[in-house]
């Protein structure tokens, strides 16, 4: 009996040599010698279930990744979980993601209030967050913004440039605003107001219509728009909102110039919610259609043939793969040994970068906000069309 508890020393020497041994990239959370472990919180049920395939998507991505023998030996593994579009189970979520799990970096988040009430929490937790898909604005100043690198849209931005697109080739003169009301729809909202304002006589903002997540029954909002007499609606919605205005406002016959944010872009999913009277929305997009760009179209190709659903849903399976894909670059010029430190410094190397989907692509000491361009489209015979160039705004952090 007195060999076991020698041998059971012999063996606890033995792992205490291995450790002190390893590489550093052993001990970074999230970090193993075989893998990186990515977790997210999505709205795979719930009023904005449609922006959830955006997880299903980067997670399908990064599955071929894996299968392809991965990023230096590792594989990359992504935690989801469902918070059905709502704060708490949003924070409840990361919380198991960083306290349980023991991940490397967050991806994506939908919505601006959810990441909200994860913000301080994932600062406390020195969280990488790889494009939080919210208004880049809540980042301006904000100490936390260190561990943030996005490559989404600015919802303040896109709405003044809407604003501008409105009146001076649309010729809309009396402007209005349905938004959720939350920060998702107060980023558009504020931008619609600081525009206007620069715009002085040209235009005027005639109402402000805001609704709840809750809501069932949009009729009151779209005769609130209609008895205003705006001739144009910047819609700032979830994708089921965003149909019940629209079949709202045409079931009472009343047509103004509809302007949507680029969360509402994906025609299929929108002309299915909404039917015809999604036909002639103007909205956005940030990264090349696939019947405009073959490598684009190959990328999605890919994902499509792993996962079938992802097909019926193009622009938000190509918005997930934008969100991981600077995630992977950087693990690429990391090298083997991954360590936080090493993965700053590839992340911040890119300068005009492209992925498959996501282009342009600028990170650096200074700057986190990855892209600053939107072009804009058009529902035409339920596809979206573009019709716009590239439109820059200024970079906020």
């Amino acid at each position: 009996m007195e060999r076991l508890p020698r041998l059971v020393a012999a063996i606890l020497v033995a792992l205490m040599v291995a450790w002190g041994a390893a590489p550093l990239s052993a001990q970074v959370r999230g970090v193993t010698p075989t893998e990186v472990i990515l977790g997210t919180s999505a709205p795979l049920s719930g009023p904005a279930a449609a922006w959830g395939i955006t997880a299903i998507a980067a997670k399908t991505y990064l599955d071929l990744i894996n299968e392809a023998g991965g990023i230096h030996g590792r594989t990359i593994r992504l935690e989801i979980r469902d918070d059905a579009y709502l704060p708490p189970r949003a924070v409840a979520n990361v919380r198991e993601l960083a306290e349980r799990v023991g991940v490397f970096a967050i991806v994506g988040i939908i919505g601006s209030a959810n990441a909200f009430a994860v913000r301080d929490y994932a600062y406390q937790q020195e969280l990488f967050w790889m494009t939080p898909a919210i208004d880049s604005h809540i980042w301006i100043g904000y100490p936390g913004n260190r561990y943030v690198y996005t490559v989404y849209p600015d919802y303040y931005e896109e709405a003044r440039i809407f604003t501008r697109y409105a009146v001076e080739t649309l010729g809309a003169q009396r402007l209005a605003v349905f938004y959720q009301n939350d920060q998702y729809g107060l980023a558009g909202l504020e931008g619609v107001q600081d525009e206007i304002a620069r715009l002085g006589d040209r235009a005027r903002l005639v109402a402000e219509v805001p609704y709840e997540v809750s809501d069932t029954d949009l009729a009151a909002h779209a005769q609130r728009l209609q008895s205003s007499g705006a001739d144009a609606v910047i819609i700032y919605a979830t994708p089921n909102h965003g149909a019940m205005i629209a079949q709202a406002m045409a079931r009472i016959g009343y047509h103004p110039h509809r302007l949507a944010t680029f969360t509402l872009g994906d025609a299929t999913i929108m002309t299915a919610l909404a039917g015809e009277a999604w036909e002639g929305v103007i909205s956005a997009g940030y990264f090349p259609l696939p019947d405009e760009d073959p490598v684009v179209a190959a990328a999605l190709e890919r994902v499509a043939q792993r996962e079938p659903s992802l097909r019926a849903m193009a622009y938000n399976a190509l918005a997930g793969i934008s969100f991981v894909e600077p995630f992977v670059e950087a693990l690429r010029r990391a090298g083997p040994d991954l360590t936080r430190e090493s993965f700053v410094e590839a992340i911040e190397s890119l300068q005009d970068w492209d992925g498959e989907v996501i282009r342009k692509v600028t990170f650096g000491p200074d700057r986190h906000q990855g892209i600053n361009r939107i072009y804009l489209t058009q529902i035409q015979n339920g596809r979206a069309v573009v019709i716009s160039d590239w439109i820059t705004y200024p970079v906020g952090f």
